[in-house]
């Protein structure tokens, strides 16, 4: 964002290792969800109040300077749009790793569990704003020499595939401050597709752009996959999206309740065999958490 040249910018704020600048307050005070916060350090350096334009006047003749805080509340605004926008189900929204449970009701670990978390959280080492760290990357001369490797999480119905998914794509999105997407394959996602060929759709004509928005966005997650019915359009379709996102080298996550033998056989093999290069297959074992919370009542 280009800023007026009238307004001078005030110092850096040179913040403590590991702090972005901003955090998730999970406290609920309004609606379904917490609040984004500029993190103690920014707020000890804020003198405009929190309050946009983040200007400040030392006096009635002074020039105007930019808080120090802008840069950071507005990477908070910038957040907020992207999560609004991500399509990710209202349910799972700000939902970040320490929601992820590892222990069933009885204290006993939920196999691989901790092995999963530990896994996601190195991904999302890899896309984090740390500037200590990007500085030191840059001035080693150090670029990645293969983009990370996505999830494919397969495994029975409720066993927390989609709410993983979730996390992984809150977290990379709250983390880099760039754009992600969820995406369900369903029927109805084929529907959308198949209304932009009618000409009397509101939506005729942008098939080209739905599909070109979801294969260039940095972080998508598939969900479900193994619902279409296999036509040879949907596969087909299927297999355009992700071999996009494959020679741009963007970060997908699957989740499918299939088993992955059956996804092995779709269009010939070709798909998975890109999500063999493209993601880390993961088996999920651990049974339908949901039944350690279902409630029964007996009248």
């Amino acid at each position: 964002m280009n800023e007026p040249s009238s307004l001078v910018r005030s110092p850096r704020i040179e913040l403590p290792p590991g702090d972005a600048g901003y955090y998730y307050d999970a406290r609920v005070t309004a609606g379904l969800h917490g609040e984004i916060r500029v993190s103690k350090a920014v707020a000890d350096h804020c003198t405009c109040g929190g309050r946009p334009p983040y200007q400040i006047f030392t006096g009635p003749e002074s020039e105007p300077r930019w808080c120090p805080c802008r840069p950071y509340r507005m990477r908070v605004a910038r957040v907020n749009r992207l999560i609004a926008d991500s399509g990710i189900p209202e349910r799972f929204r700000f939902r970040f790793l320490d929601t992820f449970i590892e222990d069933n009701p009885n204290g006993q670990a939920i196999p691989g569990a901790a092995r999963l978390k530990a896994h996601v959280s190195t991904l999302i080492d890899r896309f984090k704003l740390d500037p200590a760290m990007r500085a030191d990357r840059q001035q080693n001369g150090m670029r990645e020499t293969a983009p990370p490797k996505g999830l494919f999480l397969w495994g029975v119905p409720g066993n927390g595939k989609t709410h993983l998914a979730c996390i992984a794509l809150n977290e990379l999105i709250f983390s880099s401050a760039r754009p992600g997407k969820f995406v369900g394959i369903s029927r109805k996602f084929f529907q959308t597709i198949r209304h932009t060929f009618d000409e009397a759709s509101p939506t005729h004509g942008q098939a080209g752009a739905i599909i070109e928005n979801l294969s260039t966005v940095p972080f998508l997650v598939i969900d479900d996959l193994g619902v279409q019915r296999d036509t040879e359009w949907e596969v087909e379709t299927l297999y355009n999206l992700v071999d996009a996102r494959y020679s741009e080298r963007k970060l997908t996550l699957i989740t499918t309740n299939k088993d992955v033998n059956e996804i092995k056989n779709l269009a010939g093999g070709r798909i998975y065999s890109r999500f063999l290069e493209m993601c880390t297959i993961i088996h999920m074992t651990a049974a339908d958490y949901r039944e350690h919370y279902k409630k029964e009542l007996e009248l």
